[in-house]
Protein backbone atom coordinates (compact mmCIF):
# COMPACT_ATOMS: atom_id res chain seq x y z
CA UNK A 1 0.00 0.00 0.00
CA UNK A 2 2.78 2.44 0.96
CA UNK A 3 4.69 1.86 -2.27
CA UNK A 4 1.54 1.82 -4.38
CA UNK A 5 0.51 5.25 -3.10
CA UNK A 6 4.06 6.48 -3.62
CA UNK A 7 3.98 5.28 -7.24
CA UNK A 8 0.69 7.06 -7.86
CA UNK A 9 1.89 10.42 -6.46
CA UNK A 10 5.42 10.22 -7.84
CA UNK A 11 4.02 9.08 -11.17
CA UNK A 12 2.56 12.55 -11.74
CA UNK A 13 6.06 14.01 -11.89
CA UNK A 14 7.59 14.73 -15.29
CA UNK A 15 4.15 15.21 -16.88
CA UNK A 16 4.19 18.98 -16.51
CA UNK A 17 7.33 21.11 -16.11
CA UNK A 18 5.26 23.73 -14.29
CA UNK A 19 3.96 21.22 -11.75
CA UNK A 20 7.48 19.83 -11.29
CA UNK A 21 8.94 23.28 -10.71
CA UNK A 22 6.12 24.14 -8.32
CA UNK A 23 6.64 21.03 -6.22
CA UNK A 24 10.42 21.50 -6.22
CA UNK A 25 9.94 25.09 -5.05
CA UNK A 26 7.53 24.03 -2.30
CA UNK A 27 9.82 21.29 -1.00
CA UNK A 28 12.98 23.43 -1.16
CA UNK A 29 11.42 26.52 0.38
CA UNK A 30 10.32 24.82 3.61
CA UNK A 31 13.05 26.23 5.92
CA UNK A 32 12.52 29.76 4.60
CA UNK A 33 8.73 29.61 4.86
CA UNK A 34 9.04 28.23 8.39
CA UNK A 35 11.23 31.17 9.42
CA UNK A 36 8.83 33.66 7.80
CA UNK A 37 5.91 32.05 9.64
CA UNK A 38 7.68 32.36 12.98
CA UNK A 39 8.52 36.01 12.31
CA UNK A 40 4.96 36.62 11.18
CA UNK A 41 3.58 35.17 14.41
CA UNK A 42 6.05 37.15 16.47
CA UNK A 43 5.61 40.59 14.92
CA UNK A 44 2.18 40.65 13.28
CA UNK A 45 -1.04 41.16 15.15
CA UNK A 46 -2.76 43.83 17.17
CA UNK A 47 -1.73 44.66 20.73
CA UNK A 48 -4.28 42.31 22.28
CA UNK A 49 -3.33 39.24 20.24
CA UNK A 50 0.41 39.78 19.74
CA UNK A 51 1.61 38.12 22.93
CA UNK A 52 -0.56 35.06 22.38
CA UNK A 53 0.89 34.73 18.89
CA UNK A 54 4.40 35.13 20.30
CA UNK A 55 3.75 32.29 22.71
CA UNK A 56 2.51 30.23 19.78
CA UNK A 57 5.74 30.96 17.89
CA UNK A 58 7.87 29.92 20.86
CA UNK A 59 5.89 26.71 21.38
CA UNK A 60 6.18 25.94 17.66
CA UNK A 61 9.96 26.30 17.81
CA UNK A 62 10.12 24.06 20.90
CA UNK A 63 7.98 21.47 19.13
CA UNK A 64 10.18 21.56 16.03
CA UNK A 65 13.35 21.12 18.06
CA UNK A 66 11.92 18.24 20.09
CA UNK A 67 10.41 16.53 17.04
CA UNK A 68 13.60 16.79 14.99
CA UNK A 69 15.64 15.51 17.94
CA UNK A 70 13.39 12.46 18.26
CA UNK A 71 13.70 11.88 14.53
CA UNK A 72 17.50 12.14 14.68
CA UNK A 73 17.59 9.44 17.37
CA UNK A 74 15.18 7.29 15.35
CA UNK A 75 17.47 7.55 12.32
CA UNK A 76 20.38 6.33 14.42
CA UNK A 77 18.63 3.07 15.27
CA UNK A 78 16.43 2.42 12.25
CA UNK A 79 17.30 2.60 8.58
CA UNK A 80 14.74 2.45 5.83
CA UNK A 81 16.01 2.96 2.27
CA UNK A 82 14.64 5.92 0.39
CA UNK A 83 12.46 5.31 -2.68
CA UNK A 84 15.23 6.25 -5.12
CA UNK A 85 17.52 3.70 -3.43
CA UNK A 86 15.10 0.77 -3.50
CA UNK A 87 13.18 1.52 -6.70
CA UNK A 88 13.32 3.28 -10.03
CA UNK A 89 11.57 6.60 -9.38
CA UNK A 90 11.28 10.11 -10.73
CA UNK A 91 13.72 11.90 -8.42
CA UNK A 92 13.49 15.64 -8.94
CA UNK A 93 15.79 16.87 -6.15
CA UNK A 94 19.18 15.58 -4.94
CA UNK A 95 19.22 13.91 -1.53
CA UNK A 96 21.62 11.76 0.51
CA UNK A 97 20.73 8.08 0.69
CA UNK A 98 20.09 8.18 4.43
CA UNK A 99 17.09 6.74 6.24
CA UNK A 100 13.73 7.61 4.76
CA UNK A 101 11.56 7.09 7.86
CA UNK A 102 10.51 9.54 9.09
CA UNK A 103 10.64 12.76 7.07
CA UNK A 104 12.44 15.71 8.69
CA UNK A 105 10.49 18.06 6.46
CA UNK A 106 7.21 16.53 7.64
CA UNK A 107 8.27 16.81 11.28
CA UNK A 108 9.20 20.47 10.79
CA UNK A 109 6.08 21.62 8.96
CA UNK A 110 3.61 19.59 10.99
CA UNK A 111 5.17 20.66 14.28
CA UNK A 112 4.37 24.22 13.26
CA UNK A 113 0.96 23.33 11.87
CA UNK A 114 -0.16 21.26 14.88
CA UNK A 115 1.02 23.91 17.34
CA UNK A 116 -0.84 26.65 15.50
CA UNK A 117 -3.93 24.44 15.26
CA UNK A 118 -3.85 23.43 18.93
CA UNK A 119 -3.38 27.08 19.90
CA UNK A 120 -6.41 27.94 17.74
CA UNK A 121 -4.56 30.64 15.84
CA UNK A 122 -6.39 32.39 13.01
CA UNK A 123 -3.83 31.02 10.52
CA UNK A 124 -4.34 27.39 11.57
CA UNK A 125 -6.06 26.16 8.39
CA UNK A 126 -3.78 27.81 5.77
CA UNK A 127 -0.69 26.60 7.65
CA UNK A 128 -2.07 23.08 7.97
CA UNK A 129 -2.87 22.99 4.25
CA UNK A 130 0.70 24.16 3.57
CA UNK A 131 2.03 21.32 5.72
CA UNK A 132 -0.04 18.76 3.81
CA UNK A 133 1.15 20.12 0.46
CA UNK A 134 4.76 19.97 1.65
CA UNK A 135 4.24 16.36 2.67
CA UNK A 136 2.84 15.52 -0.75
CA UNK A 137 5.74 17.33 -2.41
CA UNK A 138 8.26 15.10 -0.60
CA UNK A 139 6.62 12.08 -2.18
CA UNK A 140 6.17 13.81 -5.53
CA UNK A 141 9.88 14.63 -5.87
CA UNK A 142 10.78 11.03 -5.06
CA UNK A 143 12.61 11.27 -1.72
CA UNK A 144 9.98 9.95 0.71
CA UNK A 145 7.20 7.40 1.00
CA UNK A 146 3.73 8.45 2.22
CA UNK A 147 4.37 6.55 5.48
CA UNK A 148 7.42 8.75 6.10
CA UNK A 149 5.23 11.84 5.93
CA UNK A 150 2.43 10.32 8.01
CA UNK A 151 4.97 9.20 10.61
CA UNK A 152 6.37 12.72 10.75
CA UNK A 153 2.89 14.16 11.18
CA UNK A 154 2.13 11.76 14.06
CA UNK A 155 5.41 12.49 15.86
CA UNK A 156 4.76 16.20 15.41
CA UNK A 157 1.29 15.92 16.89
CA UNK A 158 2.66 14.13 19.93
CA UNK A 159 5.45 16.63 20.59
CA UNK A 160 3.23 19.66 19.92
CA UNK A 161 0.61 18.37 22.33
CA UNK A 162 3.29 17.61 24.92
CA UNK A 163 4.81 21.09 24.63
CA UNK A 164 1.47 22.85 25.00
CA UNK A 165 0.40 20.64 27.90
CA UNK A 166 3.75 21.33 29.57
CA UNK A 167 3.43 25.10 29.18
CA UNK A 168 3.64 25.79 32.93
CA UNK A 169 6.86 23.81 33.26
CA UNK A 170 8.28 25.51 30.17
CA UNK A 171 7.35 29.00 31.33
CA UNK A 172 10.81 29.82 32.80
CA UNK A 173 12.40 28.93 29.48
CA UNK A 174 9.80 30.92 27.57
CA UNK A 175 10.52 33.92 29.79
CA UNK A 176 14.19 33.65 28.84
CA UNK A 177 13.17 34.03 25.20
CA UNK A 178 11.02 37.07 25.98
CA UNK A 179 13.76 38.62 28.10
CA UNK A 180 16.30 38.19 25.30
CA UNK A 181 13.88 39.83 22.89
CA UNK A 182 13.23 42.65 25.35
CA UNK A 183 16.98 43.22 25.59
CA UNK A 184 17.31 43.28 21.82
CA UNK A 185 14.64 45.94 21.49
CA UNK A 186 16.87 48.28 23.51
CA UNK A 187 19.74 47.94 21.04
CA UNK A 188 18.02 47.49 17.68
CA UNK A 189 16.03 50.57 16.59
CA UNK A 190 13.74 48.59 14.29
CA UNK A 191 12.67 46.27 17.09
CA UNK A 192 12.36 49.17 19.49
CA UNK A 193 9.66 50.67 17.26
CA UNK A 194 7.52 47.59 17.80
CA UNK A 195 5.63 48.03 21.02
CA UNK A 196 6.30 45.36 23.60
CA UNK A 197 3.82 44.05 26.08
CA UNK A 198 4.53 42.07 29.24
CA UNK A 199 4.16 38.41 28.14
CA UNK A 200 2.74 37.43 31.53
CA UNK A 201 -0.45 39.35 30.72
CA UNK A 202 -1.70 36.88 28.12
CA UNK A 203 -0.82 33.42 26.88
Amino acid sequence: MNYEIFQWINGWSSYSPYLDKGMIFITNSVPYVAIVLMLFLWFIGNQEKRVKKQYTAVYAVFSCLLGLSINAVLHLFYYHPRPFVAHHVHQLVPHPADSSFVSDHAVLVFSIAWTILLRNDSWKYPVFIWAIIVGISRVFVGVHYPADVIGGALISYGVSLLVIQSSKKLEPLVQVVFNVYSGLTKHIPLLAKISYKDPSQER
